[in-house]
């Protein structure tokens, strides 16, 4: 053996703590770009409002003992994921502060995960234990498994049971993936497609005697009935916990899985017809680009495994990313949040391009060099995977960077709304929302929820606005809390609005059903395309695009107003008037309207008339400002004493100084 071989072997001895400290580097760059993010937006915050859903069950579970969105009187199997939940309750214990909670919970099975995919990889590539070690590296420096540690979401917690389930499937540890198993199923409802692989697979390998990992000859065959004597207990527990999980949601709900999953299918379902597409850029794109390439060849390793040796653990890799695939563009075919749903897929494809490239530069190693000493494949083979790690370095900036652009767009719509309704609502005000995260944990009141997903009945009514007006009715709703551009209400003012010159306004509402007037979701996706239209000035295409809006829905005062607008640019001043007069008589509060038509009683020379709309209809609101300098234009031409116009010179300086709340 050469000095460098000697020296190389030698550091074996010390890979379990350089296995930490590379996971340990990953665990520091998740705290600092939450310590950036808290210093940016001003608040710790998560990037999407779902955490919320999971630190509300673990609230009241903590607090009342029961599986609860509104103290102990609302309960519902409405978390996607018990086990998470009952994390965070028995976190609730060590700490209140459910952002330093959730992100311990998040960072500490990251650092797990990261372990275990050391430890699969020592099974996998047994013969060169540096592989792991740099494999590991490029598992924590994965941009999207860091943001999954930051989401304050189950996703760690998920992918560390993945990867330890292959880990046990792959090292022949049978009880303890029977429990794995059915505990997995207790953090997503997609176990069941890991449980069926795991289970052919395992099946596969025991009747047609698989080699063992970094060996050639097989072990002998087993009869069924040998079969049957390995897999009883293992199948056994994973059934008795998988019955757990089925009776908990039948106890709380009345269905075998949690409402989530009905209502999100029923929502998403039958749209995303581009999935595929998506989810292959969404594997193989930017910094996934080399791994991808050695996924490939590893794909390749794994079915030769599999058809030489009889040895899956390879195969059911790739199984599993497609799988996973397959079933989301059936189901769910869309990618939410940085496509955390499809994340439990990227370890395997790392696994899969790890292999590909130790099989690679090993063969172009001995093909090149007929005795290539230990040191120089570690080098090559640390330089080919370097390229990789260098990959996700540079992406894991770009994505941190969009992290705490995420949290502050939730911290500025879903938050703040939040915070609105506690502060001025009365203590038994209920909110309907389709954004129940944050809204249900900071308002204090109790939630009817839109979508479903901790109101089962909501289920039945999405797509039927008439029958959800009726729900609310019957669940005595008092406010609703709505982003725009999942439902659009108009001909009443909102009490509040996030900042409108953002996208997708955030507005709270008074339930009154005689004025509160539910847009079609057809006639609001026609009405904001018109709007497109209409700002670049091709008024051929907005204005029948409008007149189409308005014939779908006849209440729909932001329509008429838009159209007054593009008839009033077309020159058809009389028609422009009749849809501006049917927008105000629809919402007398619509003061774009009304500015509208004081615009054209103006032109006219009415300018007392103008003066009078304005006086009567307009609030000291900030997004009234161009009204108010209107106003403070008309004073002017009708010889105003000076005191008059420098008033609301002045008003219309402050509100342009002020925030964008009504």
């Amino acid at each position: 053996m050469t000095l460098l071989n000697q020296r190389a072997e030698n550091l074996r001895r010390f890979e379990i703590p350089v296995a930490v400290f590379l996971i340990l580097v990953g665990v520091a760059r998740v705290a600092l770009t939450l310590w950036n993010s808290v210093k940016t937006n001003g608040a710790a915050g998560f990037p999407l409002d779902d955490p919320w859903i999971h630190l509300q069950f673990a609230k009241n579970l903590h607090a009342f003992g029961s599986f609860s969105y509104f103290a102990n009187e609302q309960v519902t199997a409405g978390s996607t994921s018990p086990l998470y939940t009952f994390l965070l309750s028995a976190g609730f214990f060590v700490t209140s502060n459910e952002m330093i909670l959730s992100y311990a919970l998040g960072t500490f099975f990251y650092a797990v995960a990261g372990f275990m995919f050391y430890r699969l990889l020592r099974v996998m590539v047994p013969d060169r234990w540096w592989i792991p070690l740099i494999g590991v590296l490029v598992f924590v420096l994965e941009p999207r498994m860091q943001w999954a540690a930051q989401s304050g979401m189950e996703t760690t917690l998920f992918i560390a049971g993945i990867i330890t389930c292959f880990w046990a499937f792959a090292s022949r540890q049978w009880r303890m993936l029977g429990v794995l198993l059915g505990l997995l199923l207790w953090v997503r409802p997609e176990a069941v497609i890991l449980m069926a692989i795991v289970g052919v697979g395992g099946a596969f390998e025991l009747l047609s005697g698989a080699a063992s990992a970094g060996r050639d000859e097989r072990v002998p065959r087993m009869s069924f009935r040998q079969l049957w004597l390995i897999v009883r207990v293992p199948l056994a527990l994973t059934g008795l916990i998988s019955l757990l999980y089925v009776l908990l949601n039948l106890y709380l709900s009345g269905t075998l899985l949690p409402n989530t999953f009905a209502a999100k299918l029923t929502y998403y379902g039958g749209k995303g017809i581009d999935f595929p597409e998506h989810a292959f850029t969404f594997l193989t794109a930017k910094h996934m680009v080399v791994i991808a390439l050695f996924s490939a060849v590893g794909a390749i390793v794994a079915i030769v495994d599999a058809v030489k040796y009889r040895r899956v653990s390879g195969l059911m890799h790739v199984v599993w990313v497609l799988a996973m695939v397959a079933v989301y563009w059936a189901k769910l075919p869309f990618l939410f949040q940085q496509g955390r749903y499809l994340m439990p897929v990227i370890p395997s494809l790392l696994v899969l391009g790890i292999m590909g490239a130790s099989a690679l530069t090993g063969y172009l190693g001995r093909k090149f060099f007929h005795q290539f000493p230990r040191s120089a494949d570690a080098l090559f083979s640390g330089a080919v995977l370097g390229i990789v790690i260098l990959q996700f370095g540079l992406m894991d900036v770009t994505m941190a960077a969009e992290y705490i652009d995420m949290c502050r767009y939730i911290l500025d719509r879903q938050v703040r709304t939040a915070r609105w309704l506690s502060e001025n609502l009365p203590q038994d005000a209920v909110v309907a929302t389709h954004d129940i995260g944050a809204i249900g944990y900071y308002s204090g009141r109790r939630v009817v929820d839109m979508v479903g997903l901790v109101t089962p009945a909501a289920i039945k009514t999405l797509g039927n606005l008439d029958s959800l007006e009726t729900l609310l009715v019957r669940r005595g709703v008092t406010h609703l809390a709505v982003l725009r551009s999942w439902f659009e209400i108009t001909n009443i003012p909102p009490l509040f609005r996030t900042n409108e010159n953002y996208p997708e306004v955030m507005e709270v509402f008074p339930f009154d059903r005689s004025r509160a007037h539910f847009v079609s979701s057809q006639a609001s996706l026609t009405f904001n395309s018109a709007i497109q239209y209409l700002a670049q000035g091709r008024l051929s295409i907005a204005g029948p695009m409008l007149e189409q809006v308005v014939a779908m829905d006849t209440l729909y005062s932001r329509g008429f107003f838009a159209l007054g607008i593009a008839l009033r640019s077309a020159g058809r001043r009389k028609e422009a008037e009749e849809s501006l007069t049917k927008a105000v008589r629809l919402s007398p509060d619509l003061w774009q309207a009304q500015t509208a038509l004081a615009e054209l009683e103006a032109g006219d020379g009415k300018t007392r008339d103008a003066i009078n709309r304005l006086e009567k209809n307009l609030q000291p609101r900030p997004e009234c400002a161009i009204a108010f300098k209107l106003l403070s234009d008309l004073y002017a031409r009708e010889g105003k004493d000076t005191a008059a116009v420098h008033r609301y010179g002045e008003i219309y300086k402050r509100l342009s100084e002020a925030g964008n709340n009504p």
